[in-house]
């Protein structure tokens, strides 16, 4: 009945320490995903989906740091220049090959 029992003043010092580490670690795991592929992030994709057996829109999405949705109609313009073929399709997946010349 008497309620939850205050903490001792070296137990809430623990406690709050515990929560300062906590978010500087949640602090720098963050990246900020571009929306935009300029000309040298463009050139510098296509030298890294060349160099690749196959490539899917998350693996271009970490390479440039652009959100999925912007690495699937990246990856379908390439489709359509002819440098990258579809492979497999699905709801979920989209697997390329990348065509060398």
């Amino acid at each position: 009945m008497g309620g939850q029992k205050k903490p001792t003043i070296s137990k809430l010092k623990k406690m709050l320490e515990g929560k300062r580490k906590k978010s500087d670690k949640e602090e720098t795991r963050k990246v900020e995903y571009g929306v935009l592929i300029d000309p040298q992030k463009r050139e510098e994709l296509l030298n890294y989906i060349n160099g690749l057996r196959y490539v899917t829109p998350n693996m271009v999405s970490r390479k440039g740091e652009i959100k999925i949705s912007v690495a699937k109609k990246f990856l379908r313009e390439l489709e359509r220049e002819g440098v990258v073929k579809l492979d497999i399709k699905n709801r979920e997946l989209e697997i390329y090959i990348p065509l060398r010349s």
